[in-house]
């Protein structure tokens, strides 16, 4: 990992330039397409730029959203793989993609933007209607945030984990926090008066079925199991049958994700046809914040100037058990 001076992004018609304040790590995503060019290193393979989820102030804006932004807005953004989005100084950030900040949301907090719309986007995957049970396996930052939104719109949340200081921030924001090593299925029974959960959210990242099988073993007839982390993909027919379960993928903050139309052009999707793309997602996470709905604040573990950027991946690579959100500042 390395820190670089490069020029800035060139100003789309569509968007704004954002000059970043903070930037937040995505510890699953990331280390993981670390790890992956680390064990199978290329000298050919051109550098990447990594992160997708920022705070910063607008300092130029695309002549189609004049009036839309002005020079000087704070904003939180969700970086599209077509631009510099995530760790740069100066980003791009097409016109779905940026949301204006309410004066009591600080940049710490909106550095979170993008992971809010990844939770955002999981809990609307789930189904879930209000008095449902969900449960959320997995407590690193994104399983945290997505626990969160879960229990601020009502639903019975129970979270698990192996790291009982994880458990611990989950119980302080209002949730069930249950050790993984513990009997979660029972837990999950209990709250849905011996039915099974309405649908199991699995953020977790491992090499193993076992959370899919956990879940299939925890979830009422007809329940829904939602893949947000980076799991082992392998379903018992015969329970998945005798549930006559759903199994979903979430992609991302939602529709519009990896659509340059929609994320460099910044063409909308209708209202009307697709209520919560991308860019609606992450507004609402934002509203969450501003109203004290969802906290983030709690969940940074570390913080970095972006010259000590390699410095706070090794902090996650080499002490993973020790390490939640980490801020990188500009």
């Amino acid at each position: 990992m390395v820190v670089r001076e490069v020029e800035p992004p060139e100003i789309g018609e569509n968007g704004v330039l954002s000059q970043t304040a903070y930037s937040v790590v995505s510890t699953g995503t990331e280390t993981m397409g670390i790890k992956s060019r680390r064990a199978n290193p290329d000298p050919n393979r051109a550098d990447s730029h990594t992160g997708y989820t920022n705070s910063g102030t607008v300092i130029a804006v695309g002549k189609n959203v004049e009036g839309e932004f002005q020079v000087g807005d704070r904003v939180g953004n969700y970086g599209a793989p077509s631009a510099f989005g995530g760790h740069a100084g100066t980003c791009f950030i097409g016109r779905n993609l940026a949301v204006k900040l309410p004066e009591n949301v600080s940049l710490q907090d909106a550095a979170f933007t993008g992971l809010g719309g990844i939770a955002m986007q999981a809990v609307r995957r789930s189904g879930l209607t209000f008095g449902e049970v969900a449960v959320v396996t997995g407590l690193g930052v994104l399983g945290q945030i997505i626990a969160r939104i879960c229990h601020a719109v009502g639903y019975k949340t129970i979270a698990s984990d192996f790291l009982s200081d994880r458990l611990k921030l989950a119980e302080s924001a209002g949730i069930t926090a249950i050790n993984a090593s513990e009997d979660v299925i029972s837990h999950a029974k209990d709250a849905s008066d011996g039915q099974g959960a309405d649908a199991v959210l699995i953020v977790a990242a491992t090499d193993s079925a076992e959370p899919i099988t956990q879940a299939l073993d925890m979830i009422r007839f007809g329940g829904r199991i939602v893949m947000v982390g980076v799991t082992k993909m392998e379903i018992d027919r015969a329970k998945f049958f005798a549930k006559e379960a759903e199994f979903v993928i979430s992609r991302a903050a939602g529709p519009g994700r990896y659509d340059e139309s929609y994320e460099r052009e910044g063409v909308d999707m209708p209202y009307p046809y697709v209520r919560w793309s991308e860019g609606r997602n992450l507004r609402e996470f934002i509203r969450m914040i501003s109203e004290k709905r969802v906290r983030v604040d709690d969940l940074v573990s570390h913080e970095f100037p972006v010259e000590q950027a390699a410095q706070a991946y090794e902090q996650i690579l080499d002490r993973p058990k020790e390490t939640l959100g980490v801020l990188l500042k500009y």
